[in-house]
């Protein structure tokens, strides 16, 4: 890899003349753009009482007096900078002792005019004295009389830490977007470089082993990645260090003060940083065929890496309990704390702890990836050129790819169009969003790429004790899940104006629409068309590639993620994973809208007040959502979900076992 010119480029160039060289040239055009402006004088046009503004602005340095016939829109043509206006009795008015009215009219979108803007302010402001302190002095009174309060605003930051705050707004975005540009050419060289040129083959066939063959691709990735990373890190604090006092006043005197405690904490965070997105970075490049494929692979990925460092710059984010355990960005979160302030040691212990973790999980994925053969040696060419569905091959199930592919459709849709038709009228939104942004597109779409809809969708009845297993499994999870909101709740309120919102849905005085209407648009809607997209043709997409638990609990994430709130992430990604166990279980797409249906409908009944007497008391008084469910009550919940599941897998167990020892499964495995 030493010997790729494209390495040494993204390891050497890149940071040593990258940054000094963007250093000095925006430092350099600041400076001269800065002086540039002070310099250039202010043109400006007067309205109203000309005469008596123009001896006070006439003699200002740097504004000069236009004569406009139409000052407004000299202004918007960009002829004039600014436009001062005062009406023609202000001279009768100062003189008789009243106020005087001055507008100044700019274009906050031009600098220039800012600029003017700002001349003129203080210029008017000088002149606002001069006439306050002429009145005082002519009422005999004390000047301190009219200024009861003296304001002024200090900066009691030290200079290393405004500096230091500086710095760790841009070290982590860049930090995490070198790592990723180290690893960038190895990875797509060692995978998809080698599918190009037809040597993974010949690799495989060499008595060493696949995960010997992994090991030594990852590690040349990540020595590559850490190094560009540290040479990055270096070129960045010294040409930040070095320039710094070109721009001391525009920084605020900003200094650089890195201690070596805080430095060698760096570096040691930034090994399992590297560690993570190299592995992440060969897991997705694996599946390129081509180097300039896995190119337009991994351009996606850069922007995943890149999001969580960016939304951590913003102000106001802090290395908290909740934050230091996302990944990517709870590494970041510490560089811009350790650039301000020293780091609690447990915090710290977070950090390091949760990316490795993540760390070794996506070697894992890597691993496991590259043991694939189909994977590693795969030549499929995806979607064909032809768009005619009668030169589509049949398939049972989606591929994993198109699967996600109707994800991303559906997320899109929701988004742009969902979102508007909602806003528009929520009630006929939500149908809009269910039936036709979601359900239909997804079953035009696995009928047009000729997928058997009934395998692919599970569409299979239930068998009866399955589904009245599922049911108990139900009955209990909608009361866990109710506790587990509480706590929730407590620990991440949602705002106070989304609650009122929510809650507004479900007044049917107010909004007219019946409870049975409320049942069929929030509760078996959503359960039927967003179960044909998430349990059908997700799960039984990712179920080609991966393990059935695994399927299971990415596609309950993705359910998570697809209601586009965090403040619901937690509780719809449980629910979606114990639905897709259920359909896993029962073989059935039903028990899934079936289970959806009454988590939802459960809801609903209680938030319109339908329950029955002996609960709608206990639940309209508030005990619940102040302080959750009774102990006894949760833990027989907790206790009977443990025994529904214990005999769902006691069932597939023996289903299982029967299949397995019947003579037409053993003749046709023979």
């Amino acid at each position: 890899m030493l010997r790729d010119r494209r390495t040494l480029i993204a390891m050497v160039a890149v940071p040593v003349l990258l940054y000094p060289v963007l250093f000095l040239v925006f430092s350099q055009v600041m400076i001269i753009q800065h002086e540039r402006i002070e310099r250039a004088p202010s043109k400006i046009a007067l309205e109203g009482d000309e005469g008596l503004l123009r001896s006070w602005l006439e003699a200002v340095p740097r504004l000069e007096i236009e004569p406009s016939a139409d000052p407004e829109e000299d202004l918007l043509r960009g002829r004039v900078h600014a436009v001062v206006r005062m009406e023609e009795t202000a001279g009768a008015a100062l003189e008789a002792g009243q106020t005087a009215g001055v507008t100044i009219l700019y274009d906050a979108m031009e600098q220039a005019s800012t600029q003017a803007a700002t001349r003129i302010q203080e210029a008017l402001d000088d002149k606002h004295e001069e006439f306050l302190e002429t009145r005082v002095r002519e009422a005999g009174l004390d000047p301190a009389y009219v200024r009861p309060l003296d304001i002024e605003q200090e900066n009691a930051a030290p200079a290393a830490k405004t500096g230091g705050a500086i710095l760790g707004m841009v070290l982590p975005v860049i930090m995490v977007l070198m790592l990723g540009v180290g690893a960038f050419y190895p990875a797509v060289d060692l995978t998809a470089g080698e599918k190009e040129r037809g040597t993974f083959e010949t690799l495989l066939s060499t008595p060493t082993s696949k995960l010997e063959i992994v090991a030594g691709k990852f590690l040349t990735v990540f020595c590559i990645s850490l190094l560009t990373g540290l040479m990055n890190l270096a070129s960045m604090l010294a040409t930040f260090w070095i320039q710094i006092g070109q721009l001391d006043e525009e920084l605020g005197g900003a200094e650089i003060h890195l201690s070596p405690v805080t430095g060698l904490i760096i570096l040691a965070a930034l090994i399992p940083l590297a560690f993570f997105i190299s592995a992440l970075m060969m897991s997705v490049a694996v599946f390129a065929r081509s180097f300039r494929e896995a190119q337009n692979f991994v351009t996606p990925f850069f922007v995943l890496i890149t999001l969580p460092p960016a939304l951590v710059a913003l102000p106001g984010v802090t290395l908290s309990p909740g934050t230091q355990f996302l990944p990517i960005a709870n590494v970041a979160l510490l560089f811009k704390t350790l650039m301000t302030e020293p780091v609690a040691g447990d915090a710290m212990f977070a950090v390091f702890f949760s990316t490795g973790v993540y760390a070794l999980l996506s070697l894992v994925l890597a691993a496991w990836i590259f043991q694939r053969e189909d994977v590693v040696l795969s030549q499929q060419r995806g979607i064909p050129l032809t768009l005619r569905r009668a030169n589509l091959t049949p398939e049972p199930t989606p591929t994993p790819g198109f699967a996600l592919f109707l994800y991303g459709l559906a997320v899109l849709l929701l988004f742009y169009a969902g979102t508007y038709v909602q806003a528009r009228n929520v009630f006929t939104g939500i149908l809009i969003t269910q039936w036709v942004l979601i359900l239909l597109p997804v079953a035009f779409f696995l009928w047009y790429v000729r997928v058997d809809l009934k395998q692919a969708l599970l569409l299979h009845l239930p068998r009866p004790g399955d589904l009245g297993v599922s049911l108990l499994i139900t009955a209990a999870w909608i009361l866990i899940i109710i506790q587990i909101g509480v706590w929730h709740e407590q620990l991440f309120p949602i705002p106070e104006e989304l609650g009122q919102y929510m809650r507004s849905l479900f007044l049917i005085e107010e909004t007219g629409v019946g409870v049975w209407a409320l049942l069929f648009i929030i509760a078996l809607s959503p359960a039927i068309c967003e179960e044909v997209l998430h349990r059908g043709a997700l799960l039984s997409g990712l179920r080609r590639v991966m393990p059935a638990w695994t399927a299971v609990i990415i596609t309950g994430i993705l359910f998570g993620l697809f209601h586009l709130s965090i403040h619901r992430l937690l509780l719809t990604t449980l629910s979606g994973i114990l639905l897709g166990y259920l359909v896993w279980r029962n073989r059935s797409l039903i028990t899934g809208v079936v289970v959806h249906f009454c988590i939802n409908a459960a809801a609903v009944l209680a938030m319109t007040g339908h329950l029955p007497a002996f609960l709608r008391a206990y639940v309209e008084d508030g005990h619940i959502e102040e302080h959750g469910l009774p102990w006894p009550v949760f833990a027989l919940a907790v206790a009977v979900f443990a025994a529904g599941l214990a005999l769902m897998e006691w069932r597939a167990r023996r289903d299982a076992g029967v299949s397995s020892q019947s003579p037409e499964t053993s003749q046709t495995e023979a």
